[in-house]
């Protein structure tokens, strides 16, 4: 969404957002966003009920130009409805009937497999005639300059000097089935520690055991993060030469820091959710470079059902490594 945000015309000079509590971060790092209002959809009882009250009242004390509502979330037709905006637009979707269709002025039409995400939320400004160009603009997350300066002095206690080029990391996923080997991301660790350049293994603290793991393997240490924010993350993949990563949100962190990225694919559609604008490189087996893999992108959770993925399990680090050293040089 962070590409519709800078779409949007100059003279839309406040910009709220209505996210769930997970992408509040990202949006505040948008440098045109101005408030974000959390749905609080993860408490309980009344303290539940109470936070939804206060959350529908500092809306109610706005009046909006534009409401665009970009997932098929009941609560945004319900917006319009309580708080109607001068001009409203949604998205054609087979989950909602007549309510959700006639709460919008305009309707998007539904996503489809063929194009880049990015393409398609724009599509609702085009469907209200609010940006006519042919392509998207990119991702775009600023993280502030005291969080750069935070992950800049964890980096220099990390030995990690800013004369050597350096890599993040990104291998876990909470879907499995989107995951590589940890052998083959310990010989791409070695192989890169081996050519002299810095590595760091980033993640949440849900990471921290596949970090770990992959670590141990490591002949050659990387660094590993221990707990980093959304935030800290950001500011992380501002400050390096690459971020080599699985198909995950930190894809799209990276694109919106205009970092380097280079994102591996398994069964997901890289035409839907590969990286979007600055350099980017997408790895993926595809009928070219192995017709064993006709198969994909087939997004399923895995070959059969079993929560493993073997045209990621079958990639070679050699293919890994060779496209980093290429974006690298």
């Amino acid at each position: 969404m962070t590409s519709a945000i800078s779409a949007l015309p100059q003279n839309y000079r406040y910009v709220d957002i209505v996210c769930l509590p997970e992408s509040a971060a990202i949006f505040k790092m948008h440098p045109r966003v101005r408030h974000v209002f959390v749905m609080p959809r993860h408490l309980k009882g009344l303290v539940k009920v109470l936070a939804y009250f206060n959350f529908y009242k500092r809306i109610a004390v706005n009046s909006y130009d534009l409401l665009a509502h970009f997932s098929n979330d009941w609560r945004g037709a319900i917006l319009q409805r309580l708080f109607p905006a001068t001009l409203s637009v949604g998205r054609k979707t087979h989950r909602r009937g007549k309510f959700w269709h006639q709460s919008f002025d305009a309707l998007a039409e539904s996503l489809d497999d063929f194009r880049p995400i990015a393409e398609q939320d724009v599509d609702l400004l085009r469907a209200v005639k609010l940006f006519n160009s042919k392509k998207a603009p990119p991702y775009l997350v600023r993280p502030s300059s005291k969080q750069r300066a935070k992950i800049k002095s964890w980096l220099s206690r990390k030995s990690i000097s800013a004369n050597k080029k350096l890599v993040v990391i990104h291998a876990p996923s909470r879907w499995k089935f989107k995951e590589l080997p940890i052998a083959t991301w310990a010989r791409v660790i070695n192989v890169l520690k081996e050519k002299k350049f810095d590595v760091v293994l980033c993640g949440s603290k849900e990471d921290l055991l596949t970090n770990q793991a992959i670590f141990a393997s490591c002949t050659i240490k990387p660094v590993v993060t221990n707990n980093f924010s959304l935030s800290d993350t950001a500011a992380l993949y501002s400050l390096a030469h690459l971020v080599l990563t699985i198909d995950s949100m930190s894809t799209h962190l990276a694109s919106a820091t205009q970092t380097p990225v280079i994102s591996i694919f398994g069964p997901s559609n890289e035409r839907n959710w590969g990286p979007w604008g600055g350099k980017h490189r997408v790895i993926a087996l595809t009928t070219e470079n192995s017709p064993t893999f006709a198969c994909r992108p087939c997004g399923k959770d895995g070959c059969e059902g079993s929560k493993i993925s073997q045209c990621l399990i079958q990639m070679e680090p050699d293919l890994i490594i060779n496209e980093a050293l290429k974006m690298l040089r």
